[in-house]
C-alpha cells in the first residue's frame, strides 16, 4: 500500500509547486498595484503642497500688482505735489520781491512824508509865534492894490499848494502801506501754503518709500514662491516617472494606439502643448497638455481604450482620470466636473468617462489632455490627426 500511495504524494506535491508558481505573478502584481497606489498617494501629497503654493503665489501676486497701483498712485501724488511746492516757491518769490520794492517805496514816502512834515510844522510854527504879522505886512506892504492882490493870490497859492502836497503825500503814504499790509500778508499765506506743501510732499516720500519696500519684499516673496514651485514640479515630475516605471512594469500589453478627440467632433484646442505663460501664476513654464474646448457638464470621451488606473480629486487637475492604453502609453484627462468611472474598470474608445468643468488650476472650463508615453509627456495633437480648430490663449 505504502508503494502504491507514493506516486500520489508526488502528484500532490507538484500540484502545490504548480498552484505557487501560478500564484507568485499575483503576488508581484499586487505588490507592483502597492507600490502604484503609494506612488499616486505621494503624487497627490506633492500636489496638495503645489496647491499651497500656488495660492500663495496667487495672493502674492495679487498683493503685488495692488502695490504697484498704489506706488503709481502715490507717485502722481508726489509729481502733483512737487509741482505744486515749485509753484508756490516762485510765488513767494515773486511776492518776497514786491514786498522788498513796496518796503523801499514805504521807506522813501516816509521820508517824503517827514521832510514836509518839518516844513510845514516850521511854518505853524511861526505863524504861532508872530501870529498874522508877517502876512499882514506882506499884504499891506503892497505899493499898489494890483501888487496887494497879486501877493494875497499868492500866498493863498502857497497855502493850498503847501496843503495839496501834504494831503498827496499823506494819501501815497497810507497807500503804500496799505499795498505794504496787503502783500505781507499774501507773503504770509504762501510762506504757510509753502510750509504744507513742504510737509505733504515730505509724508508722500515716505509713503513711496513705505510701497517702495513692499513692492521689493512682495517681489521677494514671489521669488522664493516661484522656486518653491520650481522644486514641487520637479518633484512631481520625478513621481510621474515613478508611477510611469510601475505601469510599464504591470506590462499591459497594448494595441493600436490611434486616439480620438477627448470631446467629439468638432472640436476647439484653446491651448497647445509647449512653453506658455501660465494663466494662473504669470511666469513662462511648459504645458505639458493639449486644453480642449468644453462647457460644463459635456461628455469627456476615453481617447483610446484601456484600463482606468487613476480616477480621484488631483490639487492641480481637479477631477482627474488616467488610463493605461498598455505599452508604456497613457492619457490624461484634467480638470472634469463629474468622474464616471473608477480606478480598475476596463473602458473602450469614444466611452464617456467624465463630465466637462473647470476644477483644480483652471481658469474656465476646458479638458486637460496629455498622453504620456513612457512617462515622458507627448504633443497629442501628434497622434490626433482629426482637423481642429485653433482658438489659441
Amino acid at each position: 500500500m505504502r508503494r502504491r500511495s507514493r506516486p500520489h504524494w508526488f502528484l500532490v506535491l507538484a500540484l502545490i509547486l504548480t498552484l505557487l508558481g501560478q500564484a507568485a505573478p499575483v503576488v508581484h502584481a499586487d505588490d507592483l498595484q502597492s507600490q502604484l497606489d503609494k506612488a499616486q498617494k505621494d503624487l497627490d501629497e506633492v500636489r496638495r503642497k503645489q496647491q499651497e503654493t500656488q495660492n500663495a503665489l496667487a495672493d502674492v501676486k495679487f498683493q503685488a500688482e495692488e502695490a504697484e497701483v498704489q506706488l503709481r498712485i502715490v507717485e502722481g501724488e508726489l509729481s502733483q505735489a512737487n509741482s505744486q511746492l515749485a509753484v508756490l516757491t516762485e510765488e513767494l518769490n515773486v511776492t518776497t520781491e514786491e514786498l522788498q520794492k513796496v518796503e523801499a517805496e514805504v521807506a522813501v514816502a516816509q521820508q517824503r512824508y517827514d521832510e514836509k512834515k518839518a516844513v510845514l510844522g516850521a511854518r505853524i510854527r511861526a505863524i504861532r509865534e508872530n501870529g498874522r504879522v508877517d502876512y499882514l505886512s506882506v499884504l499891506f506892504g503892497s505899493a499898489t492894490f494890483r501888487d496887494f492882490i497879486g501877493r494875497m493870490e499868492l500866498l493863498s497859492a502857497i497855502v493850498r499848494k503847501d496843503r495839496e502836497l501834504f494831503n498827496g503825500i499823506t494819501a501815497d503814504k497810507l497807500a503804500l502801506e496799505k499795498r505794504q499790509e496787503e502783500v505781507t500778508i499774501r507773503k504770509n499765506r504762501l510762506g504757510t501754503l509753502k510750509s504744507e506743501a513742504e510737509a505733504r510732499r515730505t509724508t508722500i516720500t515716505a509713503k513711496r518709500s513705505e510701497r517702495e519696500q513692499v513692492s521689493r519684499s512682495l517681489e521677494e516673496s514671489r521669488r522664493l514662491l516661484i522656486a518653491r514651485l520650481d522644486e514641487y514640479e520637479q518633484h512631481s515630475e520625478a513621481l510621474t516617472q515613478q508611477v510611469a516605471e510601475l505601469v510599464r512594469q504591470m506590462n499591459r500589453q497594448g494595441g493600436p494606439f490611434a486616439p480620438i478627440p477627448p470631446t467629439g467632433k468638432p472640436y476647439i484646442v484653446t491651448s497647445e502643448f509647449g512653453p506658455r505663460i501660465s494663466p494662473i501664476t504669470g511666469v513662462y513654464t511648459p504645458h505639458r497638455g493639449t486644453d480642449f474646448a468644453i462647457r460644463y457638464g459635456e461628455p469627456v470621451y476615453a481617447i483610446e481604450s484601456g484600463v482606468v488606473i487613476v480616477a480621484r480629486w488631483d490639487d492641480v487637475l481637479g477631477y482627474l482620470t488616467v488610463i493605461d492604453h498598455g505599452g508604456g502609453i497613457t492619457s490624461w484627462y484634467g480638470h472634469s466636473s463629474k468622474l464616471l468611472v473608477k480606478a480598475n474598470d476596463t473602458v473602450t474608445q469614444g466611452q464617456q468617462i467624465a463630465e466637462g468643468g473647470s476644477t483644480g488650476w483652471s481658469t474656465g472650463p476646458h479638458v486637460h489632455l496629455e498622453i504620456h508615453v513612457d512617462g515622458a509627456p507627448k504633443n497629442a495633437m501628434e497622434f490626433i490627426k482629426s482637423p481642429v480648430t485653433y482658438l489659441l490663449d
